[in-house]
């Protein structure tokens, strides 16, 4: 059973929730609680595998609850689940430690395949974000300090092959995604996501997709 926390100040939205998970087996609603100063007061109670979290509402915010839950509770996974797909709660939200950022109109599908990737240790990102995310990068990129710092410590530190990937990842493609474009087993890919973030020194896809993105 993957245990869960809804944390959002609409109640409406937390009942859909509860809802829409309420269809898989899997899943189990520990707790809910209508802002961050409700959650952290929860959690010393009640400390779930993943917390859904809103991003705006009032007293705490999404993002600094999600900082405080991962300097307290590092192995709890946040999914940061809001209707604003803006750049500025992207960023703030992946660097605070969120393991996903999906819109709230997303289906049920495209929820509970983000809750298993977090579960999965997997950055997983709804597609309308990861489009973001991507055309930031690239501004980005077109900056001489990027290419500068990152482009040249991955050349150095990494194989063609393995910056492929990181790339792939970068674009926030699972696993098999990226085995599918680069025609190599899953395994394979898994193996290099492993080499590439001892290389260069990092815990996460998460920490990889910033990295990637720092100037």
């Amino acid at each position: 059973m993957i245990s869960i926390v809804i944390v959002d100040d609409q109640g409406i939205v937390r009942e859909g929730l509860k809802m829409i998970l309420s269809l898989y087996e899997e899943v189990d609603i520990v707790g809910e609680a209508s802002n961050g100063e409700e959650l952290l007061t929860l959690l010393e109670s009640t400390v779930p595998d993943v917390i859904l979290m809103d991003i705006r509402m009032p007293i705490m915010n999404g993002i600094e609850a999600t900082r405080i839950v991962k300097q307290q509770y590092p192995d709890v996974k946040v999914i940061i689940l809001t209707t604003f797909d803006e750049d500025e709660y992207i960023f703030n939200g992946l660097k605070n430690g969120a393991a996903g950022y999906i819109l709230k109109d997303s289906n049920s599908k495209e929820i509970i395949k983000s809750i298993r990737a977090a579960c999965d240790g997997h950055l997983l990102l709804h597609p309308q974000v990861t489009s973001r995310i991507v055309n930031a990068l690239h501004s980005i990129s077109t900056q001489p300090s990027y290419d500068a710092t990152v482009k040249l410590d991955l050349a150095k530190r990494l194989t063609p092959r393995e910056i492929e990937v990181a790339e792939q990842i970068m674009q926030g493609k699972s696993n098999k995604a990226i085995s599918d474009a680069l025609f190599v087993t899953e395994g394979t890919i898994k193996n290099y996501v492993s080499h590439i973030l001892d290389k260069l020194e990092l815990n996460s896809r998460t920490e990889l997709v910033l990295y990637l993105q720092r100037k």
